[in-house]
């Protein structure tokens, strides 16, 4: 009996197996150079909208390159896209600007994920009513690269656009490197916002606005007073202010708040507005040594965050100033800290396991803590 030898073909697999090879190929700009146009069937399986691409453009340093993606690929694509992420860091070109010449965002269907880092607020407006538009798209990343030179009130408009029109974004990021006012309410598909600045005494209206939240991470700075030139008393429409005590954050599990200048009492009050909440962060400044007493945090959770479950300080400075020149006063403070919350690796009260490591900087000394319901 002879036996026959076989001789197959990579053209010979599939159109499935093809495209499940297709996907294994990073970045895609590969599957692009190395098949397309060498015949039809390749074209038609790589223009399947199957095929599902995701392109991080932000590390491309040659400009040449870039254009490429954007005049070859990217039009190409508009059914398969899931995934772009975009950059104006590279200090050669500006990758945002380039894009907006050649294409138009909305005309990415399929786009899920849109992460615009270093964009410009011109930029940033000329994208808006594309990025509203898709409505498959479930995250949305801005971090802008300037929002100091762009007026309080277009700043505002941006932002709570953004938070209150989009009908399927999930987790919102909005870092705009200055701090902006809530005034609209979130839409109710939003569960995760970021927020990089904001007003202690405008926390009242973000949590009220945005009281569906699963999530929430934000940083507050003390007071406008520091910052007259953003004071919205001269805005020409006054925010209505609400009361901590008549907010309720049902759904919000995870809170996260970098503090510059609040009290222990400021972070008592918010979190009174989270009776659900399963993970607190905080990091940041302060001047308030409350926040080193473990007796206080311990009473506050088993009177406002009764289901808490993990709790993390994360390199908070508490400011010293010229206390922190005695050596022994030094070493008495941190031995103060650590005990009020228990030893390393130890219990702390009843329900809390604790892994902590304190350094004393000059001026001010560094808490950090991890603790865990048991």
């Amino acid at each position: 009996m002879s036996s026959t030898l076989t001789v197959s073909k990579f053209e010979d697999l599939s159109d499935d197996i093809l495209m499940d090879i297709f996907d294994f190929l990073f970045p895609p700009v590969y599957i692009y150079h190395s098949f397309y146009h060498l015949n039809q069937r390749f074209n038609r399986i790589i223009n399947d909208s199957r095929l599902l691409i995701s392109l991080d453009l932000s590390h491309l340093m040659n400009p040449s390159t870039f254009a490429y993606h954007c005049q070859i690929m990217l039009p190409n694509m508009s059914k398969q896209l899931i995934s772009l992420r975009l950059s104006n860091e590279q200090k050669l070109y500006e990758q945002i600007k380039i894009f907006l010449l050649h294409i138009r965002l909305g005309n990415f269907h399929a786009l899920r994920q849109l992460s615009l880092i270093q964009i410009t607020f011109d930029q940033l407006r000329r994208m808006l009513a594309d990025i509203l538009s898709l409505n498959k798209l479930v995250r949305l990343d801005i971090d802008m690269f300037d929002g100091c030179g762009t007026s309080l009130i277009e700043l505002n408009l941006i932002a709570n656009t953004l938070l209150s029109k989009s009908k399927s974004i999930k987790f919102l990021c909005l870092r705009f490197n200055r701090e902006f006012i809530i005034s609209e309410t979130a839409a109710s598909s939003l569960t995760h916002l970021i927020i990089d600045a904001c007003f202690l005494s405008d926390v009242p209206q973000v949590l009220s606005l945005c009281s569906n939240l699963h999530s929430l991470t934000i940083k507050v700075e003390q007071s406008r007073r520091r910052y007259p030139l953003l004071n919205i008393i001269n805005c020409d429409q006054q925010l209505q202010r609400h009361s901590l005590s008549s907010i309720m954050c049902s759904y919000l599990t995870y809170f996260s708040i970098e503090i510059n200048d609040l009290t222990f009492s400021d972070i008592k009050f918010i979190l009174s507005t989270m009776p659900y909440l399963h993970h607190f962060r905080v990091e940041g400044l302060t001047y308030d040594i409350d926040f080193s007493k473990g007796d206080l945090w311990q009473k506050l959770f088993e009177n406002e965050t009764k289901k808490l479950k993990r709790f993390d300080i994360t390199g908070l400075r508490i400011w010293l100033g010229n206390n922190a020149d005695d050596d022994d006063d030094n070493l008495n403070l941190i031995n103060q800290v650590t005990h009020s919350f228990g030893s390393n690796h130890k219990y702390w009260g009843k329900y809390w396991s604790v892994y902590q490591t304190h350094k004393l900087r000059p001026n001010h000394f560094n808490i950090t803590l991890h603790a865990k319901a048991l």
